[in-house]
């Protein structure tokens, strides 16, 4: 039980600073005892609640002696178990209201009925409108409801006529998981405070005050909700109040406890109904009592792989311990509550948990829970078929995405001339094929994913090669690129006037066009390079021109190491807008999530290496070395990324960091599809761009970690 033992300043956090102020002068040594706080105050009816178990009437300590009854719930054997009476509470004792279901789905809990009684429904001349008063309880959820549950209710039937929409007025909790305090006036406001989010196992005090025209809603000592202008309140129009429940309503009952109800027949002013909550901040009781469970752990079914979560919820003095139990056996470590963590199969199908909770007066151990790990497998999208250039440095890459219960195994098959075999150490998601020929075309490929409760077979796909179109001399700087497996090669050493960008080494060609802002492009072909001891030409672009690269699985990995390297000069330096040089990115709703990388220069001459993880926002990660930009210097760019760490260098000097897995960086696209989370990305500019580009390689090679490494601009200076 949480009494709100703490430091002063922790009672104050959810209280004005005025009010923070007034409370701090009242918490003194010398402050009133609560009862005596109360009655000086003078209310109608006072249910202090401080019976003993087994009693059958809550004694009205006010001057009129409206005593409620007790109205218990009967366990199975007939014996009174709910409302439990004789807990710690404000000052002695409270009660305990317990809401549950038995075998036969009934529900069932106890009550206080508080009979009905004018004084404790004023109302005006007219006798149906409501007139002044002020009410006020304590209460200490312990669930998170599913549906609204009422502590205190003053509510009375639906009925016909000017009662149509039921009367009076009751304090309600909101359905979880981040309930609320509600109050909720017929004919009047519907007054949330969803300011102060519930605690379970906490106190608070909850009062209501009219005045014939204004409700406040009090939640600790604050008034929270002020609702003016109220002339239709109905009063109850006749119907017995309870305690723990609101069965007029419609609504759930309570779980939790409740103290110190009082009525009145005038208006609290702010700083009575204050000092009530310090009075009560004082007051709790510090007698100790053993751990009361009040709800087991609940058998679960879950997912392999996803987590499973067993929870008990308690009360007692704390502070309270909780030691788990799996299969009847301590289990190390477990002394949190809830106990969570990931389900596997086998190993977890069946396994039973139960909870040892113990504070300074005892123990108590909760019923069994079992756990059930099911599985499921979802092939969420088959590989999509290709077309590819010839060639020995040609590669292709197919990719089936599935989820489910891990661990997932993947077996991809060749169908060629009606033959299937499978293909041997091809086990990932991405299936990776190099060194393609004609005679490979036509042949279909498709992956068999399994885990522990299913094999499902993907959608075949085919692969169509074509004869390249263009053969690239590789010379000079080319040929350090070769020895680097590269997937991709765009030497931009085209002459005049070229519409095409060559793949000097696979299947991707690009295309020298326009941006969306600009009608014609303006390159200028066969200028000089900037790669050392290098005489093979680069490209200058300039207002607006823009080399589109179609998308590609093989230049967007998913699952598997990549690489990506230039050369590049700037020739522009804009303090006002960002420069893109290069972009594999998709922008798939305008902002709201991103996903692939680029690289920009920043308005305050940085290069800007950005990754995303299909949020709204970047990694926004700059190179403070090189600063400011040289518009005469050629830049050696290098991104790598070995599925754990993706670096980004700058003349071979590591300038960004980011961590892969806490960043959760996602590529541009699925398995290969543009259709599927996908477009065709463009390796250029914005339109006030102005850079030289030379050399741009492309490399995912499955069979080496980094293939391309910053160490070459070291080895060809």
């Amino acid at each position: 039980m949480n009494l709100l033992s703490k430091p002063a300043t922790d009672l104050f956090r959810n209280l004005a600073p005025a009010a923070a102020f007034a409370l701090s002068s009242l918490c003194t040594a010398g402050a009133a005892d609560y009862p005596t706080t109360i009655l000086g105050d003078r209310p109608v009816a006072y249910y202090r609640l401080e019976e003993l178990p087994g009693a059958a009437v809550a004694v009205d300590s006010g001057p009129l002696a409206f005593d409620a009854v007790y109205s218990y719930d009967l366990d199975t054997n007939g014996v009174p178990d709910f409302p439990m009476l004789g807990l710690p509470g404000i000052d002695t004792n409270s009660i305990l209201f317990q809401l549950y279901n038995d075998a036969s789905s009934v529900r069932h809990r106890g009550f206080v009925d508080i009979p009905f009684h004018p004084e404790l429904n004023p109302v005006t001349s007219d006798g149906q409108h409501g007139a002044a008063f002020s009410a006020e309880c304590w209460a200490l959820p312990t669930t998170q409801p599913a549906d609204y549950s009422i502590p205190l209710s003053m509510f009375g039937k639906y009925e016909t006529g000017t009662y149509g929409n039921a009367s009076g007025w009751n304090f309600y909790q909101s359905p979880g998981p981040n309930s609320f305090w509600i109050l909720n006036v017929k004919n009047g406001p519907f007054a949330q405070v969803s300011d102060l989010p519930i605690q379970l196992l906490t106190w608070y005090h909850l009062a209501v005050t009219f005045d014939g025209s204004t409700f406040v809603f009090y939640t600790n000592g604050v008034a929270a909700r002020t609702s003016g202008g109220i002339t239709t309140y109905l009063a109850d129009h006749g119907f017995d109040g309870q305690i723990g429940a609101g069965d007029n309503s419609g609504f759930l009952p309570f779980n939790g406890q409740v103290d110190e109800v009082a009525f009145y027949t005038n208006v609290l002013s702010p700083a009575q109904v204050l000092a009530h909550y310090a009075a009560g901040t004082n007051s709790f009781s510090k007698r100790a009592f053993p751990p009361l469970l009040l709800q087991n752990p609940a058998s679960i079914t879950v997912n392999a792989g996803n987590p499973a979560k067993f929870t008990a919820v308690a009360d007692g003095a704390t502070p309270l311990s909780f030691q788990w139990l799996r299969d009847g056996s301590r289990l190390s470590g477990a002394t949190t509550n809830p106990l969570s963590f990931l389900a596997s199969y086998p190993a977890d199908n069946g396994a039973t948990f139960s909870v040892i909770i113990t504070n300074s007066s005892g123990s108590v151990t909760s019923e069994v829970a079992t756990l059930t790990v099911q599985g499921i497998l979802n092939l969420d999208h088959s590989p999509f078929s290709i077309t590819r250039q010839a060639g020995t440095t040609s590669k292709a890459a197919f990719r089936v995405a599935a989820s489910g219960s891990p661990p997932i195994s993947y077996q991809w098959f060749k169908v060629a001339s009606g033959v299937t075999n499978s293909i041997p150490g091809a086990t990932n998601d991405t299936l990776w094929l190099s060194n393609l020929q004609l005679s490979d075309s036509g042949s279909a490929y498709y992956a068999q994913v399994t885990n522990h409760f299913v094999i499902t077979n993907s959608d075949q796909a085919t692969i169509t090669v074509v004869a390249r179109a263009v053969t690239v001399p590789i010379t000079g700087y080319g040929r350090f690129v070769l020895a680097d497996d590269p997937v991709a090669y765009w030497r931009l050493d085209e002459p005049a006037a070229s519409t095409v960008a060559v793949d000097a080494v696979g299947s991707f060609d690009g295309t020298y066009g326009p941006s969306a802002t600009a009608t014609t492009p303006a390159f200028n072909f066969q200028v000089p390079t900037g790669i050392p001891h290098e005489t093979d030409t680069a490209v200058y672009m300039t207002g607006g021109d823009v080399v589109t690269i179609p998308y590609a699985l093989e230049l967007n990995p998913v699952s598997g190491p990549w690489s990506f390297e230039t050369w590049l000069r700037p020739t522009f330096l804009d303090s006002v807008n960002f420069l893109t040089p290069y972009s594999s990115m998709w922008n798939s709703d305008f902002g709201g999530h991103l996903f692939g990388w680029n690289i920009y220069e920043h308005p305050a001459g940085y290069w800007t290496f950005n990754a995303f993880n299909g949020g709204g926002g970047g990694s926004f990660t700059s190179d403070f070395i090189h600063h400011p930009l040289d518009t005469n210097l050629w830049y050696h760019m290098v991104i790598t990324d070995d599925t754990t760490n993706l670096n980004y260098y700058v003349n071979d000097v590591l300038a960004v960091g980011i961590n892969v897995k806490t960043f959760g960086f996602i590529q541009n696209g699925i398995n290969g599809d543009p259709a599927v989370a996908a477009r065709p990305p463009s390796w250029a500019s914005e339109a006030t761009t102005r850079s030289a580009l030379s050399s741009v390689t492309s490399t995912t090679s499955p069979f080496i970690t980094t293939p391309s490494h910053p160490s070459r601009f070291t080895a060809t200076s």
